[in-house]
């Protein structure tokens, strides 16, 4: 249920994570249940070797402006070191340290908000994939878990799939 007096991009981001498409991620372990603090949200994504990986997410203006994600250490509440990212697939692809530069480093996919600020062509070029406002914050996880899919965490990374 939306907070009171909340604006209409905060009461958007509410009912899209109470809704049944983002329940489905959390019941088939793409993903955990969310935590929104106006105007971060904290989610927890599966990786391909079944562990997990923090991401904290900007939902300014959603979803007018897509979810702008960045990968983040839960246990210190602070941007995850590069040492503890995933790799294989194509982890080193999406998740760049020099993206968009290597103090708020963003996931390079046409659904993030920085990768369709440098890429405006993206939108056409990949429909399917990019983000539009008709999208939700489930949509965006998903193709978050479609990159990680065949990733691996460093042994390192504490958290694994319950």
């Amino acid at each position: 249920m939306p907070e009171p007096g909340a604006g209409p991009a905060q009461q958007r981001i509410e009912r899209d994570l109470h809704s049944a498409d983002f329940d489905s991620g959390v019941r088939a372990g793409l993903w955990q249940q969310a935590v929104l603090r106006w105007p971060h949200l904290t989610a927890v994504v599966t990786a391909g070797d079944g562990r997990q990986l923090g991401l904290r997410i900007a939902v300014d203006d959603y979803p007018a402006l897509a979810p702008g994600g960045r990968l983040w250490d839960l246990d210190r509440d602070v941007p995850l070191p590069p040492a503890r990212w995933p790799a294989g697939g194509s982890a080193a692809q999406v998740f760049r340290p020099d993206w968009p530069n290597s103090t708020s480093p963003a996931p390079y996919i046409a659904c993030d908000r920085e990768g369709l600020a440098a890429h405006p062509n993206w939108a056409d070029e990949h429909p399917g994939r990019a983000w539009n406002p008709r999208r939700t914050i489930a949509f965006y996880l998903r193709q978050i878990h479609h990159e990680l899919r065949a990733a691996k965490l460093p042994q390192d990374q504490a958290r694994s799939a319950g």
